[in-house]
């Protein structure tokens, strides 16, 4: 009997590991292979199977760090590229459990960050990297992600205004940066802050544009340019709006890690303009980008938000401040302005979602710049258009005095509601002969004025079309009116409404000699912009059968689908909306804020497409 015992215990002993298997629950399998230490607070499974095969996984669990530094000797012995990226997790997954003030922080991921380039592009490591490797996936994040945490500690440590003080410990050596290559329009000295894109989640934009690649995203917070001329100032920057723009960063080294002696790493900061671009060069190859450019629009326009309530857009003395017209990124010679104009109780928030869509189009982010006009609605139009004008003249003067940029003389205006009307009366032309005519107003009435208010009615009713203005879409826009102008809504709206005290002036001296003691009863007195909206307003009797002067596009909203008598966007008819001889002209299945749907933004890359010579568009 002692003997069975001891043959059995013998046996089990001896025996191996009982074998199976389990089924994976959905989406398991794909998770695991895919985990790291960036997504993770788990090692991949490559780099466990590593140091599991290598005996070194309890002792890594013990003391991470002594395995670091021993793994490091022995890839500057062989030059292994797959120990390369073993490292760079590692020292992404040591560095992720301090703290930002840890003395260690900054030489963790400093060495990730090395490790992954060494990974991805050192020549002197062997074998070739394969880019269908998941070694190649994941050293691409942990390079990312690596740059992302230096950022960081930059950031806290006031060294990103001069990137060159900024020195890192390795686990072997330091890097240095020697340079810093800045392709965007400032350098980090105009930053005020400077944040990492992966750390904000964008709410408002129903759809995130973004691009995987090479770089760290950005969003550089502009300061106010102190020392910029005042013309361009104006221009520049949103009122009231912190300006907050996109960014890439990356680091690139001057030297081999793997045959480095001296122990002083050199590297080089790059910031590219994801506006701008969508690829990088170096170290002889030709790599797709890493981008954001929806977070930082929401992060510009969230502080906007908060600040101005739904009554400010009634108050015309806060529209007054905002007023203007604003570049959402500097001004870039060779590329085809394209101005948005907001309509009635409004601002040039609604086109950002727009905007952001056109951005993910690579073809129209290399032929266009976005640029918004802000206005008072309370305004008459005609003033409005007036100062538009005016606008769009002072920017040309501004930004190309000389009149050489051939895609400035390009310009495109999309106009949604009452802001449609401000965009036609950009391409159409007026006497003020033809609105005193119908005020049935005689010429010796304005002889009558004074040269200041003589002034004044040419600049508001005389006008031409602007010649670098080539093409407008209308968006919704009443150009006969609507009889909502006339109603209770209206008349509530006059009541919202706070003009602003210096477009009293204006409007007195240009309107007063065209409605005071005018013979013509029908004509309605326009003090506010909604007026001008009526069918019977002065406005709408001169400027109703205007034709554009360039080629033009209607969208128009259809919340009824039915015969055209009965199409309408709840606000505007089809007969308002609808002019002859468009391009084209699309309805869509919408209300009056067809702006925001995606066939309309669908229409206007194709728009924009044909606009630039672009062929073969095809909507996605």
């Amino acid at each position: 009997m002692l003997v069975f015992l001891f043959s059995t215990a013998f046996l089990i002993g001896c025996s191996s590991a009982t074998y199976s298997t389990i089924s994976y629950s959905k989406y398991e399998q794909i998770r695991s292979v895919r985990a790291n230490a960036i997504s993770s607070e788990e090692l991949s499974l490559i780099t466990t199977r590593f140091l599991k095969s290598n005996d070194l996984y309890k002792r890594y669990q013990e003391a991470p760090r002594v395995v670091i530094y021993d793994l490091d000797n022995r890839l500057v012995a062989l030059k292994t590229r797959e120990l390369a990226y073993y490292l760079s997790e590692l020292c992404y997954h040591v560095g992720s459990e301090l703290d930002l003030e840890d003395p260690m922080f900054a030489r963790m991921f400093a060495s990730s960050l090395v490790y992954s380039y060494t990974y991805l592009f050192d020549k002197k490591a062997i074998p070739a990297a394969d880019p269908f490797s998941m070694e190649f996936r994941f050293a691409l994040e942990t390079y990312n992600r690596s740059l992302a945490q230096l950022v960081r500690f930059a950031k806290r440590n006031r060294k990103l205004a001069n990137l060159t003080d900024l020195n890192l410990p390795l686990i072997r050596g330091a890097l240095s940066m020697t340079r810093a290559e800045v392709e965007t329009a400032w350098t980090p000295k105009n930053f005020l802050e400077v944040e990492v894109a992966y750390d904000y989640k964008n709410a408002g934009f129903s759809n995130q544009i973004s691009k995987f690649g090479i770089g760290t995203p950005l969003i550089l917070i502009r300061k106010h340019p102190e020392k910029e001329p005042e013309e361009r100032r104006k221009y520049e920057f949103v009122a009231g709006v912190g300006q907050a723009y996109p960014g890439t960063a990356l680091l690139t080294l001057e030297e081999s890690y793997l045959e480095n002696r001296n122990l002083t790493l050199k590297a080089v900061i790059h910031l590219y303009d994801p506006v701008h671009r969508d690829r990088v060069q170096f170290s002889g190859l030709d790599l797709p980008m890493e981008s954001d450019t929806t977070t930082p629009l929401a992060y510009m326009l969230s502080g906007a938000e908060k600040r101005d309530g739904f009554f400010a857009k009634f108050d015309g003395e806060v529209a007054l401040e905002r007023k203007g017209l604003y570049l959402v990124y500097p001004y870039r010679k060779g590329k085809i302005p394209v101005v948005f104009v907001h309509g009635l109780a409004s601002s040039p928030f609604i086109w950002f979602p727009m905007i952001n869509e056109l951005l993910a189009d690579p073809k129209i982010k290399d032929n266009y710049q976005f640029w918004v006009y802000w206005y008072p609605t309370g305004n008459p139009i005609t003033i409005s258009a007036a100062d538009f004008r005016d606008t769009l003249r002072d920017l040309r003067k501004t930004y190309d005095p000389k009149g050489e940029d051939s895609s400035f003389d390009k310009m495109m205006i999309v106009g949604h509601s009452m802001g449609g009307l401000l965009s036609k009366l950009m391409v159409t032309r007026s006497k003020k002969e033809d609105w005193m005519k119908v005020a049935n107003v005689s010429s010796e009435k304005f002889e009558s004025l004074n040269s200041e208010s003589k002034l004044e009615v040419k600049r508001v009713f005389e006008f031409k079309p602007l010649p670098f203005v080539k093409r407008v879409v209308f968006i919704a826009t009443p150009h006969r009116g609507s009889n909502l102008a006339e109603g209770f809504l209206a008349s509530i709206a006059r009541i919202l409404f706070v003009l602003p005290k210096g477009a009293l002036h204006n409007i007195g001296k240009a309107y007063k000699f065209l409605t005071s003691d005018s013979e013509e009863e029908s004509i309605l007195p326009e003090t506010y912009g909604v007026d001008g909206l009526s069918p019977n307003s002065l406005f709408m009797k001169v400027t109703g059968e205007l034709k554009p002067e360039v080629p033009f596009h209607s969208i128009i909203g259809n919340s009824k689908f039915r015969d055209l008598e009965w199409i309408n966007d709840s606000v505007v008819s089809y007969d308002s909306s609808h002019i002859d001889g468009a391009e084209s002209e699309l309805l869509i299945d919408s209300d009056h804020s067809v702006q925001d749907h995606m066939p309309t933004i669908l229409e206007i890359k194709r728009i924009l497409w044909e606009h630039s010579g672009i062929k073969n568009f095809i909507p996605k």
